[in-house]
């Protein structure tokens, strides 16, 4: 009876994995990645003020082998990792290049020799997109696997692009602080 108990009471505890809806876009509760299933670690909505009005740009989602809730732990998991940005209005390809170019140019706080060249290459893969358009990045292994609307763009050898990425999202200076907390499931 009482390990009846205690299995009941360890399922009632277990978090069901379900989907979020955040501005209209289904966040899945799961991603795969290079044959492995992560779970969404954290989801939000990136938005950005014009003249003091917050304009609505695009919900990123964070998906992880294990929960990770602070920039240590990030840096730390060898991965896979994957994130995706669904887009809520459509963008012109300067556009997309010139929000990468800021982003990484205002948040970056991890940068080495040849981060220009692999920043670069990164903000060159992307082209426009439609309202709901996604944008993907995966982590496998030390690769950087970059995709523009389902279709594999390219890929970043090495660890330090990982580590300059995840630093736009959870370093010192992050795009948005918010969108941080809410990457990290805070």
């Amino acid at each position: 009876m009482k390990k009846t108990a205690a299995l009941l009471a360890l399922f009632l505890a277990l978090p069901f994995a379900r989907a979020l809806e955040i501005q209209g876009v289904v966040v899945p509760p799961t991603a795969q990645v290079s044959g492995q299933n992560l779970a969404l670690n954290g989801a939000g909505l990136r938005t950005f003020s014009l003249l003091l009005v917050p304009i609505k740009i695009y919900v990123a989602a964070f998906y992880t082998p294990a929960p990770l809730r602070s920039e240590a732990a990030v840096l730390a998991s060898p991965g896979p990792m994957q994130f995706s940005f669904t887009f809520l209005r459509a963008v012109g390809a300067s556009d997309v290049a010139k929000a990468w170019s800021s982003q990484f140019a205002n948040s970056v706080t991890y940068t080495y020799p040849g981060y220009a060249k692999d920043r670069d290459a990164f903000v060159g893969m992307f082209g426009s997109l439609q309202q709901g358009g996604v944008q993907m990045v995966q982590f496998v292994g030390t690769d950087t696997l970059v995709y523009d609307q389902g279709t594999l763009k390219g890929t970043i050898a090495g660890r330090d692009f990982q580590k300059a990425f995840l630093s736009l999202w959870f370093g010192s200076d992050p795009v948005a602080s918010d969108l941080k907390s809410s990457l990290l499931g805070n």
